[in-house]
């Protein structure tokens, strides 16, 4: 009799996870079924019209395997293959991994019963299923090296995907990143200082309260030259913060759980800055009556650390001065973060 052969669909990027099933297959069945994988020498051999083998494949199935992931799904060939196999009658059986569930495949690939390619009590399901073509005993689906292998590409999988979403959360940020450096260097140092500015240098910037009187300084940035310093950092805090939402809210893209939390941070920070805005607006404002030159002798005079006073408009300008060190330090912390994931990513 011959013996019944399984057909499994997959992209070439996951060529590793559709040998590693075959082999699996191969090895519980005792070489009693085939198993054809496109990406495996022995499917197709060299000189082999890879094409033809493949319609021939699928003609002659008597099951088929779909492997599924975020990155293979959007691919036409997998539902091309699938398709074959609804139209013949025979079994598809869509395999999952990768963060992929079979309650998120997408029609028409979902009209099929499917599993989850690492959980064995799924897999104990497909090897009845093919025990059925001959009638043959149901084999153990325990298997250390399979899972295992399945595992490690997931972990492959899982990076290459985090790299790549948070090359577009750098690329998104990027300039309101560095504006927000610009804005604490502009509170922090002179107009002469600032010209010499490196922003890669940030991290080991110091400053005390006393520099923050440089906030009242019309910012340099060429399409906010009518703004003052202070004004383009209040601005810069709220355009990140709704573009860190908008992150947050899109639910394709894959963050980090580092950069999650640090999103989320700065979400409830926003409102410590909205707390010394309108009041140091208004001390911008007076001029005529000397108010604002008041405000920056009292900054520089501030003997240190600073000290809060009952009802004082020095609470205002130490308020200003704790945010910059926070985002300071959140800036820190989110390029560390960012690094770490892209340089990573450029190793898989």
């Amino acid at each position: 009799m011959d013996k019944p052969s399984i057909f499994i669909s997959h992209i070439a990027e996951e060529k590793e996870i559709a040998i590693a099933l075959k082999v699996f297959l191969e090895k519980r069945f005792q070489n009693t079924i085939n198993v054809f994988a496109s990406s495996d020498e022995d499917s197709i051999k060299l000189g082999d019209n890879w094409i033809e083998t493949i319609r021939q494949s699928l003609q002659n199935c008597k099951l088929l395997i779909v492997i599924c992931s975020p990155i293979s799904i959007g691919k036409t060939w997998i539902s091309f293959e699938a398709g074959a196999g609804w139209i013949r009658e025979i079994p598809v059986i869509p395999l999952c991994h990768s963060g992929l569930t079979p309650g998120k495949l997408p029609v028409p690939i979902n009209s099929f019963q499917g599993g989850l390619i690492n959980s064995q009590d799924d897999i104990r399901k497909l090897f009845k299923r093919i025990a059925g073509l001959n009638n043959s005993i149901v084999p153990e689906t325990d298997d250390l090296e399979f899972y295992d292998a399945i595992q490690n590409f997931e972990t492959q999988i899982k990076n290459s995907l985090l790299s790549k979403d948070t090359t577009f959360i750098y690329n998104l940020l990027f300039r309101q990143i560095d504006v927000l450096k610009y804005s604490i260097f502009a509170s922090t140092v002179d107009y002469d200082e600032l010209q010499k500015v490196d922003l890669n240098n940030f991290k080991d910037h110091r400053y005390t309260f006393n520099d923050t009187y440089n906030l009242f300084n019309s910012s340099l940035i060429m399409y906010d030259i009518n703004e003052k310093v202070f004004q383009r950092y209040y601005k810069t805090v709220h355009q990140l913060a709704d573009n860190i939402k908008f992150v947050l809210t899109y639910s394709n893209i894959n963050i980090s759980p580092k950069i999650c939390e640090l999103f989320n941070m700065f979400l409830f920070s926003v409102i410590k800055v909205d707390e010394w805005y309108n009041g140091i607006f208004i001390q911008d404002k007076q001029t005529e009556n000397g108010l604002r030159d008041l405000a920056i002798k009292m900054i520089k005079e501030e003997p240190l650390p600073p000290t809060r006073r009952y009802s004082n408009i020095i609470n205002l300008f130490i308020d200003y001065h704790d945010s910059l060190e926070f985002y300071q330090a959140w800036l820190i912390e989110y390029e560390k973060e960012i690094n770490d994931i892209l340089r990573a990513g450029n190793n898989l």
